[in-house]
């Protein structure tokens, strides 16, 4: 019965089907995978963005999309994230992807970043935000110390998942 909000991505595809277990949730996101993967089951309601559909993820992209979303207010916001530095933050390798998610994050009660070790200590072109900007950071490995020494500073709660 709670709203989330996903952006696209294959981390963020994988959790929309873990998500196959919830019922009656309200879903936006700009993938149609997510969009595809959600609708039509449990009692699910999905709103999807419009904009220039991308061949290559299947998402919309563009001030369409991220005025779309704008207009939610969410109980989780989450997105998968390219790169996670100390000292940059959030970064991403495409411009409006990075839009999308900053707006994202900005929807959510809860906002939370999902990523895997490999992105760790990687710095994108595009910055998405630093530390304070959002809430919880969940992925497969504790992060080098660094990279946990800010989330710590900035009251982000850290998540590793289990195996």
């Amino acid at each position: 019965g709670e709203a989330i909000m996903l952006d696209t991505g294959t981390t963020t595809s994988f959790l929309a089907r873990e998500l196959l277990g919830h019922r009656r949730l309200t879903v936006v996101t700009n993938s149609s995978d997510i969009a595809r993967t959600l609708a039509t089951v449990n009692g699910n309601k999905v709103y999807m963005a419009g904009g220039e559909l991308r061949s290559d993820s299947g998402a919309a992209f563009g001030i369409s999309a991220i005025e779309f979303v704008s207009r939610f207010s969410v109980d989780h916001a989450v997105i998968s994230i390219g790169a996670v530095d100390a000292d940059a933050g959030l970064t991403d390798y495409e411009l409006e992807e990075a839009e999308f998610a900053r707006m994202v994050l900005s929807r959510g009660q809860r906002s939370l970043v999902v990523t895997d070790h490999t992105k760790f200590g990687r710095q994108g072109l595009v910055r998405v935000c630093g530390f304070d900007g959002f809430s919880e950071l969940a992925t497969d490995q504790p992060p080098p110390p660094d990279i946990a020494a800010a989330l710590s500073r900035a009251g982000a709660r850290l998540t590793i998942a289990a195996a």
